[in-house]
């Protein structure tokens, strides 16, 4: 995609930090430009004499230096994020979240959460000729979207794909591994069309999707900033509406938990709560220096075990931008600045994807460096531990937590792998991953689990940003172990 593959290298650090490349400098907007003279503690210890200071003491000065510094980079981010170029709406909806209850989740698969490993192994080969940026499904795994550079929504029959309905010709199989037999069937297909300002309307690649749990209605993210929403299950593919905010490619889309809400992130550095019902904007929150790369809800024990209860969903919302930046926002306080968790010093700008693991405790990012960041929540900005995958690997693209909470799914260019999170990864003897067969070379867009954890989806895609793809689109049955 010749206008989204950014081949000059300005037009590439424009688009990603925003106005000209002289207005900011880069260590200050990572958080790396900061020198031992910039933190100043309380009480300076003189150059001149070598007191004799208690180790206790010692370290609580260690301590507020480095709380100085912490300080000092929020607040460098902060001055450097810019304002929405976003007009709001007056009066705001409704923040859905705050006033509804959750739906009620699929329970993860008997045997499913207390395994110690899963073995993944690709069955089903989706076949697709074009990128495939987004892929969502129903709660129960009946029907799959996906949306990508051919400007197409595709729905997928997956019981009908699972249970072998069709299967791969003998040709088709040879660029697949062994295990890759069932071909996905296709169900149905629309138009993403966008309208311009004449009226005419037009195909728009799809960068982003989300879909109801039941399949009533599906969201999609255009090339223009505009966000379609469309019908599914009663005249299949007609656009109700279109909401109009963004200005520039609409890459995240993540329905609320109670899903009369949606949060969209967008190349313009902003994220918006949508009010479904009235189709205003309930609040857009201002943080991001960069496109925004990934959008999640923290997870709620009460959905996840699927209990039917008035407690509202958690109101902590992670959002990340491809400059590393990874900001964790309450939705209560209208005002308050997020939490930030800032990358490792010397680390590239780089995060595509990012996950939180099924407890609500942490937060995983995927970096350039093939490393993948560890962050506990309310442990503070820097990360707890970071994962190191080989030097070869190539950028962490896609992430995905499966249901014992233990095993971590990433993606990097040559290979998908699961990472076994309670293995020591200083022990020399043992290989804290393994590999998941199915996928070599090639930008992986997208790792979807479904939520009873049966089941593994995995894109080919650039999602507009850069890098090559192969096009496969595979479906895993996971079996616990």
């Amino acid at each position: 995609m010749s206008e989204a593959a950014f081949n000059d290298d300005d037009l590439l650090e424009k688009e990603l930090f925003g106005g000209d490349s002289d207005e900011l400098d880069m260590d200050d907007m990572m958080g790396m430009g900061l020198d031992n003279e910039d933190v100043k503690t309380a009480d300076p210890v003189p150059t001149t004499a070598t007191p004799k200071v208690p180790s206790e003491e010692l370290t609580a000065k260690n301590k507020n230096a480095n709380a100085a510094e912490t300080k000092a980079k929020e607040s460098r981010l902060q001055a450097a994020a810019p304002k929405l170029d976003i007009e709001l709406d007056d009066p705001p909806g409704e923040l859905t979240i705050l006033e509804r209850v959750p739906r009620k989740r699929v329970q993860v698969a008997a045997g499913y959460s207390a395994c110690k490993t899963y073995d993944v192994l690709p069955t089903m080969a989706f076949l697709n000729q074009y990128q495939i940026h987004a892929v969502a499904a129903v709660a129960n795994m009946r029907w799959v979207f996906t949306g990508g550079e051919d400007g197409y929504i595709k729905k997928w029959d997956f019981n009908a794909t699972v249970n072998g309905k069709q299967m791969l010709t003998l040709g088709q199989r040879h660029a697949h591994v062994d295990s890759v037999t069932k071909s996905g069937t296709m169900a149905s297909y629309w138009d993403h069309n966008d309208v311009n300002e004449s009226g005419n309307e037009f195909l728009s690649p799809v960068y982003s999707l989300d879909v109801h749990s039941e399949a009533m209605w599906l969201v999609s993210g255009m090339k223009s900033g505009n966000i379609g929403l469309w019908t599914v299950r009663h005249d299949e593919g007609r656009r109700i509406t279109l909401l109009s905010k963004h200005k520039k490619p609409v890459s995240v889309l993540c329905i609320s938990p109670d899903e009369f809400g949606l949060v969209s992130g967008s190349w313009d550095r902003a994220v918006l709560y949508w009010d479904l019902n009235t189709g205003k904007i309930a609040r857009a929150f201002a943080g991001h220096i960069s496109q925004i790369s990934s959008i999640e809800f923290q997870p709620c024990l009460a959905e996840q075990q699927g209990e039917t209860t008035d407690k509202r969903a958690s109101p902590l919302l992670m959002t990340t931008s491809i400059d590393g930046q990874c900001l964790l926002w309450d939705i209560r306080a209208p005002k308050a600045l997020p939490q930030m968790f800032l990358p490792p010093k010397k680390t590239p700008p780089w995060a595509t994807s990012a996950c939180w693991s099924r407890d609500g405790r942490r937060i995983y990012i995927g970096r350039r460096n093939n490393t993948i960041d560890e962050y506990e929540v309310g442990a503070g900005s820097q990360p707890t531990r970071t994962l190191k995958l080989p030097m070869n690997s190539g950028a962490v693209t896609a992430l995905s937590m499966m249901g014992n909470n233990r095993s971590l799914v990433c993606a990097s260019t040559d290979n998908v792998r699961m990472w076994d999170l309670e293995m020591p990864t200083d022990r020399r003897s043992s290989v804290p991953f393994q590999i998941i067969p199915g996928h070599h070379g090639g930008t992986i867009s997208n790792i979807f689990v479904d939520e009873s954890s049966r089941f593994m989806l995995t894109t080919s895609g650039n999602r507009g940003w850069d890098g090559s793809s192969n096009n496969v689109f595979l479906g895993y049955e996971i079996t616990p172990i």
